[in-house]
């Protein structure tokens, strides 16, 4: 039953942020600024915080970046330094404190920054963001099957006991075989960075769902929330995105995709 559940939310997560990135910008602007307020306030919640000034993050770094190039440039910067923030938080061993001051920076570095990017890159190019949504559902979908079926070696025993290498290796083969044939088909990127674009994302996509379950075990709770049945909270959901996507937006302005 968890399964099934697990499957028909998933269905109407995807049919909902597919279905507002290809029908209207504005549409998936609300809808991507419903998310990324929600997983703030999901954030607060685990850490017993309220600091409302974290609810005008996303739209206060969405005008900045679609103020002209540089303020794009700007925050696709701010992306990168998240990025390297979430990282070093993961692989540092010290316990961190859940206090305000972290509550606030994961809110403007890893989830408003983030989700802004998102919105903005789905305005210009829905084509690349979808591309980019079946490399990390993919990865995603597949470490967890991959996992349930023949995992036995713990992938991170401490953060998250459920996660198998096996899981993990498994992800990463089919979103790299799958999103290949279809990138390919339909000529979205060159053939000399595809792959390694479709490797690179899967492999953060991973990290990132890796982080916040560090996060969540030193907050001490299971998920984020209980908004979407079978998953969890909104954070649980949009996890590995939030690291995914500025790397993904730089991977694209280092190529020339994106201005």
């Amino acid at each position: 039953m968890s399964v099934l559940t697990r499957v028909l939310t998933s269905f109407f997560y995807v049919g909902i942020l597919l279905g507002s990135l290809y029908l209207n910008p504005i549409f998936f602007g609300i809808v991507i600024c419903t998310m990324a307020t929600i997983t703030i306030y999901e954030a607060q919640q685990m850490a017993h915080q309220h600091i409302p000034i974290t609810y005008l993050f996303f739209p206060l770094i969405f005008l900045v970046s679609n103020y002209n190039k540089l303020g794009n440039l700007l925050i696709l910067i701010l992306g990168v330094l998240g990025v390297v923030l979430s990282v070093y938080y993961f692989v540092n061993n010290k316990r961190t404190k859940m206090n305000s001051t972290f509550v606030t920076l994961l809110g403007f570095f890893g989830i408003a920054i983030p989700m802004a990017l998102l919105t903005s890159l789905g305005i210009k190019n829905p084509e690349l963001v979808a591309f980019m949504f079946g490399i990390i559902w993919l990865n995603d979908s597949g470490a967890y099957f991959v996992g349930s079926m023949i995992g036995k070696r713990p992938l991170a025993p401490y953060i998250s006991p459920n996660k198998t290498v096996e899981g993990f290796v498994g992800g990463l083969l089919i979103s790299v075989v799958v999103m290949l044939f279809i990138g390919n088909h339909l000529a979205l990127l060159e053939s000399n960075t595809i792959i390694p674009i479709i490797f690179v994302i899967a492999l953060t996509s991973s990290i990132g769902d890796l982080v916040q379950s560090k996060i969540k075990r030193q907050c001490g709770v299971k998920n984020s929330g209980k908004i979407l049945p079978g998953h969890g909270g909104m954070y649980d959901r949009i996890d590995s995105t939030l690291l995914a996507v500025p790397v993904f937006s730089l991977l694209l302005f280092l190529i020339g995709y994106v201005s």
